[in-house]
């Protein structure tokens, strides 16, 4: 099951950036792909989300459901579609400076979509936190911190691979 971590401060208090958090339609101005809503309650919401796998667009209708909570410190949420389950553990931290969010996201693909919906969440988990974390940031007026890079070491060691096995440039004629 792909699992991700992030953390990152926002220039909030913690009350305000949980009331933020709580109202989905707020929330979903900064989940990247989110096309619509559609609040059932004050803990379910229905979404439809658009993600691209190369020109391939995939449309997943999640169920969102907020499981449990301990405002304004800590939340466990589930969302549900067709072939996909995720698990969303949320805890805000007051520092000097704001809050500090850390996030927690097991991403289970399931059915004839597995690997698909696995691989996808593994490629783009964090592009899109960083997405999510600058529109955050910009929300609450802060610059956004630096995420980490998609290029991890594997992506430069393969970029090498590549440059190595290919040889030295030739000029042109």
């Amino acid at each position: 099951m792909p699992q991700r971590e992030a953390k990152f401060t926002v220039n909030s208090p913690p009350e305000e950036l949980w009331r933020f958090i709580r109202d989905f339609r707020s929330l979903c101005t900064c989940i990247p792909g989110v096309e619509r809503i559609n609040v059932v309650d004050d803990r379910t919401a229905e979404l439809t989300v658009r993600e691209k796998i190369g020109v391939v667009p995939i449309v997943l209708a999640l169920r969102a459901q907020i499981d449990s909570e301990e405002p304004p410190h800590r939340l466990h949420a589930t969302a549900r579609a067709e072939h996909l389950t995720m698990a969303i553990d949320v805890t805000l931290r007051g520092t000097g400076s704001g809050t500090e969010l850390l996030s927690l996201f097991n991403v289970k693909g399931e059915g004839q979509l597995k690997a698909i919906v696995d691989r996808l969440f593994e490629r783009r988990a964090i592009e899109r936190t960083a997405q999510f974390a600058e529109c955050l940031a910009r929300h609450f007026g802060a610059v956004p911190v630096k995420t980490p890079s998609r290029d991890g070491w594997l992506t430069r060691a393969w970029r090498r691979l590549r440059r190595f096995f290919s040889g030295p440039s030739r000029p042109s004629s």
